[in-house]
């Protein structure tokens, strides 16, 4: 019996040991080796940000303890910039710091105190823009706070669904009024469509897209003025250029 719980004391004291032994490696590579130091930053999800501008965001100069470094606060660091919408922060314990982000997605132009700027599904602002977006993204205007929110849900799924015409590219301008949404295209077509829900606006899109398929194959397009989706309901009253 004596013998018994001597192997057992002996078993306790080899485990403490080892134990032991484990921590005292384990604060040598954390305090006294370069081991877990930062040496890079890895960078994945940017397109408009530069890898040079995102690191500068986190205020990190290399060299930082991996474990002392809060994921929490450089994310909501990265975060403030206007074009990033989510981020992902990651420790890789080979001294490299992994840092995903997805940029908010342009959706349109907005001008604001005579100044264009562009915006997102939200309506959020990202950044002024630049001359050449116009040749990507319409011009919105909005007049109707109300459906403001519908409206840009609207415009998001009309960007993701090329197959319909016209294209999202061709618009010059997108209107939220008071009693109607009116597209203006680049070859000066006015397209209104009344005030009603999101799916009646899908519906009466692909209704548009039939319409306008039918008169690119007639040759009609350019002798168009005024495609009207608004009456009477589920049909187009087209007014042709004088």
């Amino acid at each position: 019996m004596q013998l018994i719980k001597k192997l057992v004391k002996n078993q306790f004291f080899i485990c403490g040991s080892i134990i032991s032994l484990i921590l005292i490696i384990l604060v040598y590579l954390l305090y006294f080796t370069d081991l877990f130091l930062l040496k890079e930053i890895v960078v994945v999800g940017n397109n408009k940000i530069s890898k040079e501008e995102i690191i500068k965001l986190t205020e990190l100069k290399g060299g930082e303890r991996l474990y002392r470094i809060s994921l929490s606060k450089i994310r909501e660091k990265l975060l403030k910039h206007p074009r990033i919408e989510e981020v992902l922060v990651a420790r890789n314990f080979l001294g490299i710091l992994e840092i995903k982000i997805k940029e908010k997605e342009p959706l349109a132009i907005l001008i604001k105190d005579n100044k264009g700027f562009l915006v997102n599904k939200k309506g959020d602002i990202i950044s002024e823009i630049l001359p050449e977006d116009y040749l990507f993204y319409p011009v919105v205007e909005i007049k109707n706070e109300e459906f403001k929110e519908n409206f840009f849900n609207f415009l998001n799924w009309l960007k993701n669904n090329k197959s319909y015409l016209p294209v999202y590219e061709s618009f010059a301008k997108v209107i939220l009024d008071n009693e109607s949404i009116l597209f203006i295209t680049k070859n000066n077509i006015k397209i209104y469509f009344p005030l009603i829900t999101e799916k009646d606006w899908q519906f009466l899109y692909k209704s548009l897209d039939k319409v306008v398929t039918y008169l690119y194959e007639k040759q009609l397009m350019d002798k168009i003025e005024v495609i009207r989706m608004d009456y009477p309901w589920g049909k187009a009253l087209i007014k042709f250029r004088s």
